[in-house]
């Protein structure tokens, strides 16, 4: 199939993960949220087979139609790998393989727990599947966790849902993503600690620790499905004090899951020290960023003490994946 136009542009959101990261992997409900930092992906089809991909988040690079197998070869694998898989996904659902030309720019950092590389997918998969037809949301999350799998090994399906739908969100994998129907407003201060993590090692790291003290595990476990029934009644009701209660509660557990670090811990101290409401790491942990939970009053003089560290302000976002006209 030709493409029916030359040009498209999609994007997606950043996510953030308030409840349930980790235990998630294995069937245990966790809320997350899309807020208003994006990724933009803009498509444009080539006269001939070689594909360009050029970034803001340090990745480029010149392929030709079996670049997948060259890949292993590259030491920017990880990040572009999945890239040429999602445009080589949604060229095949209309049949198609031409030329393109990708351009990302994202308006966070990625692996930091933000879900930089679901948005990429995502985006990426709007984008060329525009240039030949319309495929729907749920398809393109569906698509996309082929080109999360080649990030994050096992991924739970989390990030793709709600990178590609927004809004927020309960998950679990044996019942799939239900939004969460709240108005609800949450202002978040996301400070990035300046370390990069790994999500597939620390995966590992507790999957080594459910095998090695299988009790410790799954008491964590249970208390972690507590406390996301407890924010989710939260939520619904708008009570932002136990909310913010509870996300530092979560991030005591995730200290003793033994995917925090000190500098995590730091910067969760510092928000609550400075009013906010609450604060835990986001994301796999090891590094990354944290999310404080703060109010009108509270917001500058947490911003005013992470001046050291890339901080911003967001809050929820509805819209999800989105493609351009």
């Amino acid at each position: 199939m030709n493409p029916t136009k030359k040009r498209a542009r999609a994007s997606a959101p950043a996510k953030v993960i308030l409840f349930g990261e980790h235990f998630v992997v294995y069937d245990k409900p966790a809320i997350l949220a899309s807020i208003d930092k994006r990724i933009y992906v803009d498509a444009i089809a080539r006269s001939d087979d070689k594909v360009t991909v050029k970034s803001n988040m340090g990745f480029a690079g010149a392929f030709s139609k079996d670049a997948l197998e060259k890949m292993k070869e590259k030491k920017f694998r990880s990040l572009v790998q999945p890239v040429l898989a999602a445009a080589n996904d949604a060229m095949h659902e209309f049949d198609a393989s031409i030329g393109l030309d990708i351009s990302i720019r994202a308006e966070f950092p990625h692996a930091v727990g933000l879900g930089s590389s679901a948005a990429i997918s995502i985006a990426t998969i709007a984008a060329v599947s525009s240039l030949f037809g319309k495929l729907s949301k749920q398809k393109i999350c569906n698509m996309s966790l082929d080109a999360e799998r080649i990030v994050h090994n096992n991924p739970s399906g989390a990030d793709s849902a709600i990178c590609t739908h927004g809004g927020l969100m309960l998950f679990d994998r044996s019942k799939g993503a239900r939004p969460i129907n709240s108005k609800i407003d949450l202002q978040l201060v996301v400070v990035d600690s300046g370390i990069k993590r790994i999500t597939g090692k620390l995966v590992s790291s507790v999957k080594r620790l459910r095998e090695s003290d299988a009790e410790l595990f799954y008491g964590l476990s249970n208390m972690s499905s507590n406390l996301t029934a407890q924010a989710l009644k939260a939520i619904r009701s708008k009570d932002y004090a136990e909310l913010g209660a509870l996300m530092t509660l979560n991030h005591s557990l995730l200290r003793r899951l033994g995917v925090s670090r000190n500098v995590l811990d730091r910067l969760v101290d510092i928000a609550l020290k400075n009013g906010a409401l609450g604060a835990k790491m986001t994301g796999a942990g090891g590094g990354g960023c944290i999310i404080a939970l703060v109010t009108e009053s509270s917001t500058n003089k947490v911003l005013r003490e992470m001046k050291k560290y890339d901080a911003f302000v967001s809050r929820v976002e509805h819209r999800g994946v989105v493609v351009e006209n």
